[in-house]
């Protein structure tokens, strides 16, 4: 992240917040990296220590419009043409880091935590006692583990936002979704884990089953 806001301020950008949290139905939905300003414009940035994908793209564009914002992601570039096509399209703006930033040691950090973090949410609900799920539990993890975003997911289900959240505070509260889970991204990786260990399956790099 240091990298990142250094890069940002070199720029020109000032950074007026870290780690802003969306929230909707009292449920944390996602957050965003930094809020920056420039040109009296306020940016809602997005920090990748990786390449930026098309679900990246997304992501930044929809939390963008959450907390009226232009969309920006600080990345190591594209993870492939349709990523970049997709950006342009959808008016999100992309900084590349430099190899000089890619040395500092918080970013290291981070894609090592970042990988990690992968590896647990793949097998931690096969490796502990996966929880009890009712029909409605099972019914919620398929809509979040089949869709891009808290809007959409609530759409597939036919109900609002905020009864979606309810539901998700309650799936919280009965320890079906972990206290750590703290954004729709890290929410999605968990429901598709989670159904794995029921029996059903989802790929990470499509919202269609199997």
């Amino acid at each position: 992240m240091s990298a990142a806001k250094a890069i940002l301020r070199s720029m020109g950008f000032e950074i007026v917040g870290e780690r802003i949290p969306i929230r909707r139905g009292g449920f944390e939905i996602s957050d965003v990296d930094l809020m920056a300003s420039k040109d009296g414009e306020l940016y809602a940035v997005e920090v990748k220590s990786g390449r930026l994908d098309v679900g990246g793209v997304r992501q930044a564009y929809v939390n963008s419009l959450l907390v009226k914002a232009k969309p920006l992601v600080v990345c190591r570039g594209f993870a492939d043409p349709s990523a970049e096509i997709l950006a342009k399209e959808l008016g999100v703006e992309v900084i590349v880091l430099e190899d000089l930033f890619l040395s500092d040691p918080e970013e290291l950090r981070s894609m090592i935590r970042e990988e990690v973090r992968r590896g647990l949410m793949e097998v931690l609900p096969t490796v502990i006692n996966p929880p009890k799920l009712e029909l409605i539990d099972l019914d919620v993890l398929r809509a979040i583990a089949s869709t891009e975003g808290f809007k959409e997911a609530a759409e597939s289900l036919k109900i609002s936002e905020d009864d979606l959240g309810r539901e998700l505070g309650r799936m919280r509260r009965q320890g079906k979704i972990p206290r750590w889970v703290r954004d729709y991204s890290e929410l999605r990786e968990w429901a598709i884990s989670l159904l794995k260990s029921h029996g059903e399956t989802f790929s990470h790099s499509s919202t269609e089953k199997e």
